[in-house]
């Protein structure tokens, strides 16, 4: 048996185990349902890493949960915030996985860029674990970048949160916890579906309320990430479904590769500005079938920006490999 194999089928075997718990009407004030079990968490469990374009991609500052002003020593006055975090059995080590996106805009610049590392709580293999306890991990990120923007004077609306699967719900509870002003953006990357829509054992998901502006990309929607609109926009690359373009032949493994895919197509688009065209349409049969040709095309990725006449689902085709804009 193979890691995907593995990891696919201790997901499913622990929501069959979980869903015993469902008999039990109601929810907690952490979002979760009642007889589940939780633990309390702290910012000492976290670890949040600082980078910007002067520094690059191999030096990064480690600001301490309850030292934020130590950001000051090394931020860069006037640039954007972008946050970004992982999902299930991940971390920042050597910046793997939905990290891209941190070396990405380090590399190009114009950044104060911020990594999540929450693995002590996203490594165990116990999944309903981490699925469960996503708000109050959002709670003490929050928490953190409160902090943080009233020692720089960064506002709110200039702060974008990015996060893969586990990650994206992570970032969700984040934004609603906010207690300033709401985040200017969410980006979602394949929001876990397990745990959430799939057998629930969390109620608080990724949802448009949570900022100002937030962007979905789908790329194994029913499987492992959401089918359904999350966003003020949300993007179906190649269907939004797996098997994505190049992500294997094996049923285990494209499921995989395609929940990643999402981070990838983002990485390019920062890379690749305006190379990722969607264009809104009802179904992906429909855009297949060029009945909307016509429609509203804008930007995946990077790129994407609110318009409130630009709001629901787009679609668009990618290359197998990087760079997968096609043009």
């Amino acid at each position: 048996m193979n890691v995907s194999t593995a990891i696919v089928l201790l997901i499913v075997f622990q929501l069959i185990y979980h869903a015993q718990f469902l008999i039990f009407d109601g929810e907690d004030d952490d979002g979760s349902r009642e007889g589940i079990k939780r633990r309390s968490i702290n910012g000492s469990e976290f670890t949040f890493l600082y980078s910007n374009s002067k520094f690059g991609n191999d030096m990064p500052i480690d600001i301490e949960f309850g030292n934020e002003s130590k950001v000051l020593d090394y931020w860069i006055d006037g640039l954007p915030l972008k946050v970004i975090t992982h999902g299930w059995l991940a971390s920042d080590e050597n910046f793997t996985g939905v990290f891209c996106i941190k070396t990405a805009y380090v590399d190009t610049g114009g950044y104060n860029v911020f990594t999540v590392d929450w693995s002590h709580i996203a490594e165990n293999i116990i999944y309903s674990t981490p699925a469960i306890l996503t708000l109050s991990v959002g709670n003490v990120i929050a928490e953190f970048f409160e902090r943080l923007i009233a020692h720089t004077g960064t506002h709110p609306s200039d702060i974008h949160l990015i996060g893969h699967s586990l990650g994206a719900h992570v970032m969700g509870s984040c934004g609603s916890n906010f207690k300033s002003e709401k985040i200017g953006r969410i980006t979602g990357l394949d929001p876990a579906c397990p745990g959430f829509h799939c057998i629930p054992l969390q109620k608080k998901h990724l949802n448009r309320d949570d900022a100002e502006f937030v962007d979905v990309i789908h790329t194994s929607a029913g499987t492992l990430g959401y089918l359904e609109s999350l966003g003020h926009v949300d993007f179906y690359p190649n269907g939004g479904i797996a098997p994505q373009p190049g992500s294997g032949v094996l049923i285990l493994e494209f499921l995989i590769g395609s929940h990643a895919r999402a981070y990838e197509l983002y990485a390019d688009s920062v890379y690749n500005k305006k190379s990722l065209v969607a264009t809104q349409c009802g179904t992906w049969l429909d855009f297949k079938s060029d009945k909307c040709e016509n429609n509203t095309k804008i930007m995946m990725g990077h790129d994407a920006e609110k318009n409130i006449s630009a709001l629901g689902d787009f679609y668009l085709k990618t290359n197998r490999v990087n760079p997968f804009g096609i043009l």
